[in-house]
């Protein structure tokens, strides 16, 4: 049998064992261990463990306010100042005598093929520059709320890598910035796990509130995740996932059927601003 107390400013564990004599009779046995350093160690450790999470949360809170930021320059100033370089390509054609892709006299031939594939240039650039913006933060999620935001990030994947995705979400779930932003990213970390993983051919996702939290799930008919691979230090993206829910007071759960599939669950309390309309 063992306990702990404190004595004083120190904390001991003591440790009790009965002890049988030939002769019948019965002692107790009695180890007095000082143990406060070890409790205070612990402590330390566990302080430590939460300074490193509330930096983590913070750092990632940072980050999330440079890429919105960084995105909006994007596609505001950079986008806008390219769409106006388009106008004056497209002018500097007219002038000189190019009409979709027309022209009047062999002597502008060789300027207005140039506007042209500059034309050209101009709006691949543009298009480049959406898809950037969007990758670092995409303005539906800021303008139109998380639900909007799935839809489309799913849409853009299932685009690219042939994979089905059925949608099911509550929309009137109302959601703070900080959990519309962890739910984004824990979803899109999960794609980005299906797409080099999973060799599944459908994502099923929905969003629920259930009991006081906000719950997104997002389950796959691939391979299946192992259990070696969900408690693999090096799984950074499953790691980051878990720390932006943990962060919220929330968690992240994943499961795995060999065959069948991998299930992740992320559920996030709702504060008292957040409720079903």
């Amino acid at each position: 049998m063992r306990r702990s107390d404190r004595i004083g400013a120190r904390e001991y564990e003591i440790a009790y064992a009965p002890l049988l004599h030939p002769d019948g009779g019965l002692s107790i046995i009695s180890v007095l261990r000082d143990i406060t350093e070890r409790r205070e160690a612990e402590r330390d450790l566990r302080n430590s463990r939460q300074q490193l999470r509330n930096l983590a949360a913070h750092l990632q809170s940072v980050r999330e306010e440079e890429r919105k930021g960084i995105a909006r320059e994007l596609h505001d100033e950079l986008g806008q100042a390219l769409t106006a370089l388009k106008f004056d390509l497209s002018w500097l054609g007219k002038q000189l005598g190019g009409t979709l892709g027309k022209y009047t006299g062999k002597r502008e031939e060789p300027l207005v093929t140039k506007v042209l594939a500059m034309e050209d240039l101009v709006d691949a650039t543009v298009q480049k520059v959406r898809t950037v913006s969007a990758e670092l933060r995409p303005g539906i999620l800021d303008d139109f709320g998380l639900a909007a935001a799935i839809e489309w990030q799913a849409d853009e994947f299932q685009k690219r890598t042939g994979v089905a995705c059925q949608i099911s979400l509550d929309g009137n779930i109302t959601l703070d910035d900080a959990t519309c932003t962890a739910f984004f990213r824990i979803f899109q970390e999960t794609l980005t796990n299906v797409a080099r993983h999973a060799k599944a051919a459908n994502v099923r996702v929905s969003l629920v509130e259930e009991s006081g939290s906000a719950v997104l799930e997002i389950s796959d008919d691939g391979k299946g995740i192992t259990e070696e691979q969900v408690s693999d230090p090096r799984s950074l993206g499953l790691l980051g996932a878990r720390e932006r829910a943990r962060a919220l007071q929330g968690e992240v759960e994943l499961t795995g059927v060999p065959g069948r599939g991998t299930t992740v669950r992320a559920r996030i309390p709702l504060s008292k601003g957040d409720t079903s309309s």
